[in-house]
């Protein structure tokens, strides 16, 4: 890995990480309804999707908001999802039945479209773009007058512990694991970040609404495999050659991080999201 952050290696890098656990990623999180995706219909009400609207769904991934905006949408509606990910957007065409829909394989940040959308929606996107300036000046240019937004993202690190509880062990004991610069979950989980990146790119009257959920991981050993599994599987190579004791004392001092989450023997995270809304 270079020391410098190469967004190119680390698109390319992505790509082949959500193909690996987009599967998994779908069937666990995303369309169980659990943690935070509870955020998805409240993502979709966010952006009052009409029967006529043409939506944009920005790194649409497996296509779960897909799929909710689809039950909202009439005959003369129409939807595009976009995502890096073939083996997310594969999924995403089988499970969703409405006619005017196209899944499309496509890097946020070189949007191939001369369509005017009324609606865009991102959820868990926008924080990975490693010029999300770029991606959202690029919706804007192609959304109709008044057109809205409405993006969701992780909150802080606070805010987020299923997150943080494992990794800030790892940065302890492995500083290097992530090349400076590289875009991280909690990146926009302050309120005040996430308003400046959107009003940076000229969307007006934002708003913000927090939201609280819960996630349930069981034991720390089902939460361990888990993140190893989903959430660090990119970079769990490079922790294994660390060696054996290094692992152990990351996992230890993770198992210890957890205990204030702990309720009858099993882990109970909260788990704050953003929601934000603009207009064009």
């Amino acid at each position: 890995m270079s020391s410098i952050f190469n967004p190119i290696e680390y698109k390319i890098n992505t790509r082949t990480n959500w193909n690996t656990v987009a599967s998994q990623y779908h069937n666990n999180w995303a369309n169980s309804d659990v943690g935070p995706f509870k955020s998805t219909n409240e993502l979709v009400k966010a952006a009052e999707i009409k029967p006529d609207d043409s939506v944009l769904d920005v790194a649409c991934g497996t296509g779960v908001v897909s799929k909710e905006i689809s039950h909202l949408l009439g005959n003369s509606g129409t939807l595009v999802g976009i995502d890096i990910s073939r083996a997310a957007l594969d999924i995403a065409k089988k499970s969703i039945q409405f006619k005017n829909v196209d899944f499309i394989e496509m890097d946020a940040e070189s949007l191939g479209f001369h369509a005017n959308f009324d609606k865009m929606v991102c959820q868990y996107g926008l924080m990975f773009f490693p010029d999300a300036y770029k991606v959202l000046k690029s919706i804007r240019d192609i959304m109709k007058n008044d057109g809205k937004i409405a993006i969701a993202v992780h909150g802080t690190q606070a805010g987020v512990p299923y997150f943080s509880c494992i990794m800030n062990s790892i940065l302890h004991y492995i500083p290097d694991i992530r090349v400076k610069g590289t875009p991280t979950v909690h990146r926009f989980g302050s309120p005040d970040d996430l308003i400046k990146e959107i009003s940076t790119s000229g969307f007006l009257d934002i708003k913000i609404k927090k939201f609280t959920f819960t996630y349930h991981t069981g034991n720390f050993e089902e939460y361990w495999v888990d993140y190893m599994n989903s959430t660090a599987n990119s970079i769990w190579p490079k922790i294994k050659t660390k060696g054996t004791e290094i692992v152990n004392i990351i996992k230890k001092e993770a198992e210890k991080n957890t205990s204030p989450f702990i309720k009858n023997d099993k882990i109970e995270f909260p788990w704050d999201v953003l929601i934000a809304t603009a207009y064009k």
